[in-house]
């Protein structure tokens, strides 16, 4: 394997995965790389990393979800992240030489694949790496931007119906019954920074308003956006 090979010639030029470019570099990575990675599988509720350590490699996820959180200094845990196939974290760790500012932990069976730093910082030397890591960093910056505008709005009522909305977008699945939102209640309270109680009393009246219903499959509960245009409506 050479690793002078640009990575954009291990593309499918009719892959649709490259119009993601977080998916197009970890389909890219994995093709060239994949044989070679450790190989790590992960049961529920293992700590990948934990805040303020410092990685030794990139973490590709080939199974399983992950969920990036983070502890402020008053001891509060935020949502910043769900990540699941086709994604990576700690780029920015590596990039940075610095510790990581989240802690990963897993929350389904899940099987990741650990690019060793040496091999990460040699990908660098390809623009097309260069670029693609770019933009699926801006895109981060972007998520992140929209959740600090969330956590700072005034009232419940606009964390909880813009936070469905920006996650409906972001990791929403279109099925007959509406968007599907696979997050529990209590997640969703700490991605948009409320008490699980006050997240409760928005629910109620949201399914009460026909906008959202909450469902059980396989012991697992799901929001559905059913009226989107119900969430955007103004408060009275």
């Amino acid at each position: 394997m050479n690793l002078a090979t640009p990575l954009a010639l291990y593309l499918d030029p009719l892959d649709p995965v490259e119009q993601n470019p977080t998916a197009a570099l970890f389909g890219s990575i994995e093709r060239q790389f994949g044989n070679t990675c450790t190989q790590l599988a992960a049961k529920r509720n293992t700590i990948i990393c934990s805040q303020g350590t410092k990685l030794s490699c990139l973490y590709l996820i080939k199974q399983g979800e992950i969920l990036l959180t983070r502890l402020s200094s008053d001891g509060r845990e935020t949502l910043i992240s769900i990540l699941g196939p086709g994604e990576f974290f700690g780029e920015s760790s590596l990039l940075g030489g610095t510790e990581v500012t989240f802690s990963a932990r897993v929350t389904k069976r899940s099987a990741l694949l650990l690019l060793p730093e040496r091999k990460f910082r040699r990908l660098l030397e390809d623009p097309w790496v260069c670029r693609t890591l770019l933009q699926t960093i801006a895109q981060r910056c972007d998520d992140a931007w929209t959740q600090m505008e969330m956590l700072g709005c005034t009232h419940a009522r606009d964390k909880v119906r813009s936070g469905l909305i920006w996650l409906s977008g972001k990791i929403g699945v279109e099925t007959r019954g509406g968007v599907r939102i696979d997050l529990n209640q209590t997640q969703l309270a700490r991605m948009v920074g409320c008490a699980r109680e006050t997240l409760s009393r928005e629910v109620s009246e949201l399914r009460r308003q026909r906008a959202i219903e909450v469902r059980q499959s396989k012991g697992r509960k799901s929001f559905y956006v059913v009226r989107p245009d119900e969430l955007s409506q103004p408060a009275l």
